[in-house]
């Protein structure tokens, strides 16, 4: 089940528990701010949101780039990582999708 909820997401994580009776998450696709992929990961696992196995995949950490959230998932030793390359959509430039399943 898919729902839609607009906001900022330092607004809308937090509230996720008990205003919406979400447990954890399965899935969070990132595609926002590059420079909120860290802080916004590191607030989903702050407010329990993220069990074992849950994934996180986070779309163009190479164009623009998101390279703390990359060093964060790679090295704090909480997620087991893929890189999947891909090519930035409309141009001829090389870009990245990264998955991170949380290790619980």
């Amino acid at each position: 089940m898919v729902h839609i909820l607009e906001g900022p997401t330092y607004d809308i994580i937090p509230q996720l528990k008990k205003k919406y009776e979400v447990d954890t998450l399965d899935f969070v696709f990132i595609d926002h701010w590059k420079d909120k992929y860290k802080p916004d990961t590191q607030l989903l696992e702050k407010c329990n949101l993220l069990r074992k196995g849950s994934v996180i995949l986070a779309d163009n950490v190479i164009i623009p780039g998101a390279p703390d959230f990359l060093e964060y998932v790679r090295n704090c030793g909480r997620y087991d990582c893929t890189n999947y390359p891909s090519m930035l959509e409309y141009m001829n430039e090389k870009d990245a999708l990264e998955k991170a399943v949380f290790r619980g």
